[in-house]
């Protein structure tokens, strides 16, 4: 830790840290409202009510990367409590509102304060954590996102018997997150955290200089290697993603029902993936990389070419845990190779990436495959492909005595 604290004030900040993942990834746990929306609203069509999902998106992105400007002119704690406060309040609006129009604009502002805090979710845990801790808390993450989210949902589901309003509740679940931020998460700017961190960052480029490898530090280069491979590996991910419900149904494999349960079982094995990160990138550190992307890679390929429901979700399982590897590594990477100053921002730029890939990803359905089989094995093949790149890329810095790492 960054700071002399107790360990019970420690474990505050990182639960705090933590759960600010889980409003990163909850503007989806409402999605069930939509029916009860479109007969709420009848003069609406219903591509306007699923604008209540998707236009959080537009504005997280958006705003994420304003974050950065605003974090400079009040401090990262400022910005995330401001973030979480305009999320906090907005979230509920649709609880008590009964014009559409209200609603619609309330999802927009939830998605200011999301894109607000979004970056500082993962720069705060660069700033008071380092080495190996820092690490497994970026692989706890994306888990504790996952659990988080999946709670949200299962909350708005079942007030979703009192209507579609009743739902919108279970986004007082932000009020905890926003308290621990304002009395327990120490303030990076006024508490001396951005100079340590700076210190911890001098001793680890002096450890890889004497392990023969350079640490580059705010390496624009790096950041959009970074950016674009977060980039095409959600464009692959999400493809399988979309495409899962149709190759069943398509291939008379099984239902769509089963599709949404093998999704599902990939994304309880992301959980288990996320606690693994910490000890995975320990023991391969940059190879953890292109080990993950290829065995995900192998795993979506194989789901492509079977036919057997129970077979799909035994290899979905390996998936999921490979593929919750590989994105952890982009953001510890980020945070290692990024000083205090510049962190937010850089990490806004990947986060951007991340984001306009699952957004691009239907047209990149298409350009894989005419069917959804066709896009799911080819999906799988193009993330083996990149695997092997990243890979040929490492071996060869390494046999040249290249300084830059990966």
């Amino acid at each position: 830790m960054s700071a002399a604290l107790s360990k019970g004030r420690e474990w505050l900040v990182i639960i705090a840290l933590l759960s600010l993942n889980i409003v990163e990834q909850s503007a989806s746990v409402v999605n069930a409202t939509i029916p009860g929306m479109a007969k709420s609203f009848p003069q609406e069509s219903l591509v306007h009510i699923e604008l209540v999902t998707t236009i959080v998106s537009v504005f997280v992105t958006i705003f994420v990367l304003v974050s950065g400007a605003v974090v400079k002119q009040i401090g990262q704690k400022k910005t995330a409590i401001l973030g979480l406060a305009i999320a906090s309040v907005a979230s509920i609006i649709p609880a008590v509102a009964n014009q559409f129009a209200v609603v619609l604009i309330s999802r927009a502002i939830l998605g200011i304060g999301i894109g607000l805090a979004n970056p500082l979710a993962i720069s705060m845990i660069g700033v008071f954590f380092y080495g190996d801790k820092r690490a497994r808390l970026m692989g706890w993450r994306s888990a504790i996102a996952g659990i988080g989210t999946a709670i949200m949902t299962y909350v708005a589901g079942k007030l979703l018997v009192f209507g579609w309003h009743a739902a919108y509740w279970a986004y007082l679940l932000f009020i905890p997150t926003l308290i621990l931020f304002i009395f327990f998460v120490p303030d990076p700017e006024k508490t001396g955290a951005l100079a340590r961190q700076e210190a911890e960052q001098a001793k680890e480029r002096a450890a890889a200089a004497k392990a023969g490898h350079a640490m580059k530090t705010d390496s624009v280069g790096l950041i959009i290697v970074y950016t674009l491979l977060i980039f095409l590996l959600l464009i692959f991910t999400m493809v399988f993603a979309v495409k899962l419900p149709t190759f069943f149904v398509q291939s008379h494999i099984g239902t769509a029902t089963q599709a949404a349960t093998t999704w599902s079982i990939v994304n309880i094995a992301t959980v288990i993936g996320g606690f693994l990160f910490g000890p995975a990138y320990k023991l391969m550190r940059q190879y953890v990389l292109p080990i993950s992307i290829v065995l995900g890679g192998i795993c979506i390929f194989l789901i492509g070419k079977s036919n057997s429901v129970l077979t799909i979700q035994v290899i979905a399982a390996v998936s999921g845990i490979a593929s919750s590897l590989s994105i952890p590594y982009i953001f510890t990477r980020v945070s290692e190779s990024t000083t205090p100053a510049r962190a937010p921002f850089f990490t806004s730029v990947v986060l951007v990436g991340s984001n306009l890939g699952s957004f691009l990803s239907p047209y990149g359905g298409k350009l894989l495959g005419a069917t959804a089989q066709q896009a799911v094995v080819n999906a799988g093949i193009s993330e083996i492909i990149l695997a092997l790149i990243l890979l040929v890329a490492i071996i060869i810095m390494k046999h040249t005595g290249s300084k830059a790492q990966i």
